[in-house]
């Protein structure tokens, strides 16, 4: 990222770090008290170190709010069913969190990712099982 410097981006890829697991993220705010970025910018980082550089960093939008390191299958599904689903990027994203998985090293089997027409939900397809992400009594 050239408009930020290297030492943001490291700094809060080492922070990142130490959370993980999607039980253990760090919060953005958090992050503002590591680096002297505004939240955007924060977020910008990630996007580029999840979708550039492919680190296996997820997200949460519910509490646990914030970033964590995806560690297994789990994580990794948490982490695309708190992806934006009117996003037009979430299978962009999703996709490139498989690559960041598997460099890794974490064993993420193939995984084919569609989203309801309605956006709704996403849906996900794991060897053989279905998985359903969003609200199932409307299932």
């Amino acid at each position: 990222m050239k408009s930020l410097p290297e030492k943001y981006i490291k700094d809060i890829l080492d922070a990142i770090f130490l959370h993980e697991g999607a039980e253990n993220p760090i919060r953005v705010s958090d992050l503002e008290n590591i680096v002297p970025l505004k939240s955007r910018d924060i977020r910008r980082i990630v996007s580029y170190l999840v979708n550039e550089l492919h680190y296996p960093i997820g997200s949460r939008s519910d509490n646990p709010a914030g970033f964590f390191i995806v560690k297994d299958l789990d994580d990794f599904l948490d982490a695309i069913s708190n992806s934006d689903p009117r996003s037009k990027k979430i299978k962009e994203r999703a996709n490139n969190l498989i690559r960041a998985c598997r460099k890794a090293n974490i064993d993420i089997p193939e995984v084919q990712i569609k989203k309801f027409q309605d956006r709704s939900k996403i849906i996900v397809n794991i060897s053989n099982s279905v998985v359903f992400i969003g609200d199932e009594k409307q299932i």
